[in-house]
């Protein structure tokens, strides 16, 4: 298990675990997040073929991530829409109506072709909570199923539109599109993110510059690719 750190450590300093938030908010929404029900694999739509078992989870205050374990049939990691579906799972405990708005993924060891290597992910929700201070939070996590203690934030996430929650295709099939559109480059950094524009699609960034220009985009509903920027 990697610890909070090295959670971050492919993440940019200013969004590692900076709190714009009082300590009032810090020991009370915390908490109640950190207490909230843990993951049931009922509850987060996953079907018994495809995850044998998971355990309740209760956070306590730590530095390190919490661990949920999970066994996979056939497969070593979870997928991103797994993921996706324990961490909003386990928000929505304590806010209700939050959206998730970034997926922000990286490979540890560089740029790569294969996605799954693609393992650390940061993930964006506004609460969309008008009675709590606390107006959007960051969760670090791997497909390996460790989600750290959550960052409190007193000022939503602007600039893109929520995510869906079902995200649609994975990154693996998105890099195939991208590799069939004559783009066959290694990348470090993949996005998921429907950005604030006219007519916006939801799309897979890929880059290796974190939110760069370099790379390009590959929308999810109709797989047209496009360069970033």
């Amino acid at each position: 298990m990697r610890d909070r750190d090295t959670l971050g450590r492919m993440f940019l300093p200013e969004f590692r675990y900076a709190h714009y938030v009082s300590k009032d908010v810090e020991n009370g929404e915390a908490m109640k997040l950190r207490r909230s029900v843990a993951v049931l694999v009922a509850a987060c739509g996953f079907s018994l073929a495809s995850i044998a078992g998971a355990a309740a989870q209760v956070a306590t205050p730590s530095t390190t991530p919490v661990a949920l374990s999970h066994v996979l049939r056939g497969e070593e990691q979870l997928s991103l829409q797994q993921l996706l579906d324990i961490a909003s799972h386990k928000v929505r405990g304590t806010y209700p109506n939050a959206t998730l708005m970034l997926a922000d993924g990286a490979s540890p060891t560089g740029s790569t072709r294969n996605m799954d290597e693609v393992t650390d992910w940061r993930l964006i929700y506004n609460t969309n909570d008008a009675g709590s201070p606390v107006k959007s939070l960051e969760l670090y996590a791997t497909l390996e199923g460790e989600i750290s203690h959550p960052v409190l934030r007193d000022q939503p996430w602007g600039g893109t539109v929520s995510i869906p929650n079902q995200v649609g295709i994975s990154p693996d099939l998105a890099y195939s599109i991208l590799m069939d559109a004559g783009h066959n480059d290694p990348y470090q950094y993949v996005s998921l993110v429907k950005p604030l524009i006219a007519n916006p699609h939801l799309q897979y960034h890929f880059s290796n510059i974190r939110g760069g220009c370099d790379g390009y985009a590959v929308n999810v509903d109709d797989y047209a690719v496009n360069p970033i920027c």
